[in-house]
């Protein structure tokens, strides 16, 4: 099922959500819980059946948005791969440490052996952490499109059952389509870019992996990469929120006259 079928089901279900208001207005029955939502049924397939149409116009908004603060995903792309590939080689060369400590007899009783280990821990967690960003990515870069009309057509499903949450999901692929590429700017900003800071080199020495390196993987991979996509989410949620315009409910309970 490709986008355009979803946006079909998606008008579909906005014209069945005005029908459904306009049978509510002409129910011969007093029924005050009831009848509200006539009016507001109504209002969500119009609304809904806008948003359908300006699927495109979405996209190509997120575009130039894009644009204009600078978004490029080739650029992201060859940063984050870089950095996973640097993170990669400290571990390569950490490990070479390690694998020479517990070649030589009596290893187990080395104190540099704990050390080690935990750095080789530390440093998994780092590029744990970035290959968890490259499938956000992804994810993110080549099906924008789907997320944003997974959240219309929860949208646009009767009684608002899926409106808060599609409008979430909208906010979500709009948002971090056009920030996410911003990521490396933003590190840059405030001097957390690693690859700026460092530069691959075929050999460490273990205080300088210790007192410089990890140093600075711990804030260029973690700390301010998650705080930057913290504001995202935090954007996105609320530019979620302005498009579904309210939180989801039931039509129940009924409020008898």
């Amino acid at each position: 099922m490709d986008v355009f079928e979803l946006l079909g089901i998606s008008e579909d279900l906005a014209g069945l959500t005005y029908f459904i208001g306009t049978l509510i207005m002409a129910l011969p029955v007093p029924i005050q819980g009831l009848k509200k939502w006539g009016p507001k049924l109504i209002t969500d397939g119009i609304y809904s059946s806008i948003l359908v149409n300006l699927y495109e116009t979405f996209l190509s908004l997120l575009v130039q948005i894009g644009n204009v603060l600078g978004t490029n995903w080739n650029n992201f792309f060859n940063w984050v791969y870089q950095l996973l590939a640097n993170e990669l080689t400290v571990y390569t060369v950490i490990r070479s440490y390690y694998a020479a400590l517990t070649s030589v007899p009596y290893s187990s009783i080395n104190p540099m052996v704990g050390p080690i280990s935990m750095l080789l821990s530390i440093v998994s967690g780092f590029m744990s952490v970035t290959g968890t960003l490259i499938v956000i990515s992804e994810l993110i870069y080549n099906y924008v499109g789907l997320i944003i009309v997974i959240g219309i057509l929860l949208m646009s499903m009767p009684f608002r059952i899926g409106r808060s949450f599609g409008g979430s999901m909208i906010g979500f692929g709009m948002v971090f389509y056009i920030g996410l590429p911003l990521l490396p700017s933003f590190l840059s900003d405030f001097n957390a870019n690693i690859l700026q800071s460092i530069s691959v080199q075929s050999n460490y020495s273990f205080s300088v992996i210790v007192t410089q390196i990890i140093p600075i993987y711990i804030e260029g991979t973690v700390l301010m990469p998650l705080a930057y996509l913290g504001m995202l989410a935090s954007l996105s949620l609320g530019v979620g929120y302005a498009i579904s315009g309210m939180s989801s409910r039931l039509p129940i309970p009924l409020d008898f006259l």
